[in-house]
């Protein structure tokens, strides 16, 4: 398996988290619900590396992340 950093998806692409780079995780990604076998797909990316807007688990939750935050979560991409 290949797994990507959430910050290389494209608009559209869905995707399943499995992990992250660190292991200091911000506490903030983690209370938002994005842990691993949640489902995630990009929604939106901001233009100029922008923050990217993203919908993630069963109840369809919408966040922005920035790019930085991001590329900590590894996914894998369905």
């Amino acid at each position: 398996m290949i797994y990507h950093s959430l910050s290389r998806l494209k608009p559209a692409q869905k995707a399943r988290v499995v992990g992250f780079s660190e292991d200091d995780v911000p506490n903030k990604i983690l209370e938002m619900g994005i842990v691993p076998g949640v489902s995630i797909q990009l929604k939106q990316q901001a233009p100029l590396d922008g923050p990217m807007y993203v919908e993630y688990g069963k109840e369809k939750s919408t966040v922005m992340l920035r790019r930085s935050e991001a590329s900590h979560i590894l996914v894998e991409v369905e």
